[in-house]
């Protein structure tokens, strides 16, 4: 299918990885899912990786505020050091501590020279969708070159199987499944099939994954119920806004369709809750 680009994209050809605006809404709507994921995923990191032991040296890349960074940070006992990186920089903490550096930097471009091989964990969630135009293989690559030897990457996504939705859930499910598909040509959506045969190509080994349900609104913890409301709510908010400059002949709902669906899935998910699947890939690169 071809791409269509955005209202968000700034160059209107889909190639500089933005698919909701860049705003302060937008950096507390990646909070709040933060929140709700994490409660759900309380490990960050999947990848066998011993975080007592000092001296790694990790990259977060598509950090937004970097609070990713910060929660792991917060749960690690030994010291190491911490790189942030994203195209938007108004959302990069002000102040961070001493062992963490926040740099612009896009997933589709050529990352600095002397980071290849430097990195004991890249980590990237809910970012390739944004790949936009730019071919989803190279930006793989380009990460996985960042990795050293006996280093890890992981990727969390979202899986399109197995959610816990009702009327409004499922339209949720199939309105950001036709966003991402028209706006990286298809390469934004089952990336879990896509992935798994990059990172062998790439010779990483002991590639695994695993999958987690995320549950929303009377589904969720009593901790995360409100902010998950305000999470999904937002989201919906972005793909009914987002789908506007999309052709309708590309989408499954109507424009009235994706116009109530903010307002209907917050009425479903408080009665009937919700929950969608994010996956879990890592891979090693080999020591040699």
């Amino acid at each position: 299918m071809a791409d269509a680009a955005t209202a968000a994209s700034k160059t209107g050809k889909n190639d500089d990885n933005v698919i909701f605006g860049a705003n302060q809404t937008e950096v507390e709507r990646l909070d709040m899912q933060h929140k709700v994921v994490y409660d759900a995923m309380p490990q960050q990191v999947q990848a066998p990786i011993d975080f007592s032991k000092s001296g790694l040296r990790i990259l977060d890349q598509a950090t937004g505020s970097g609070i990713w960074i910060r929660d792991l940070r917060a749960t690690s006992s030994g010291s190491h050091t911490w790189v942030g990186t994203d195209i938007e920089d108004s959302y990069f903490p002000s102040d961070p501590p001493s062992d963490t550096s926040y740099h612009h930097q896009s997933m589709t471009e050529p990352w600095p020279t002397e980071w290849k091989g430097t990195f004991d964990l890249v980590h990237s969630r809910m970012a390739l969708p944004g790949v936009g135009t730019n071919p989803l293989e190279a930006t793989v690559k380009g990460l996985v070159e960042l990795v050293k030897p006996g280093g890890y990457i992981q990727f969390v996504e979202m899986d399109w199987n197995e959610w816990e939705a009702g009327p409004a859930g499922q339209a949720f499910h199939d309105a950001v499944y036709d966003l991402f598909t028209v706006v990286s040509a298809g390469q934004g959506v089952d990336i879990l099939d896509k992935l798994i045969p990059m990172l062998k190509d790439a010779g990483l080994e002991d590639v695994q994954y695993k999958k987690f349900p995320i549950p929303f609104g009377k589904n969720a913890s009593d901790k995360v119920r409100e902010i998950s409301r305000k999470s999904l709510y937002a989201t919906a908010m972005g793909v009914s806004m987002t789908t506007k400059i999309l052709p309708a002949a590309a989408l499954r709902l109507s424009r009235e369709e994706l116009d109530a669906l903010p307002d209907k899935l917050a009425k479903e998910i408080d009665e009937r809750g919700f929950t969608m699947t994010l996956f879990s890939l890592w891979g090693r690169k080999p020591e040699n």
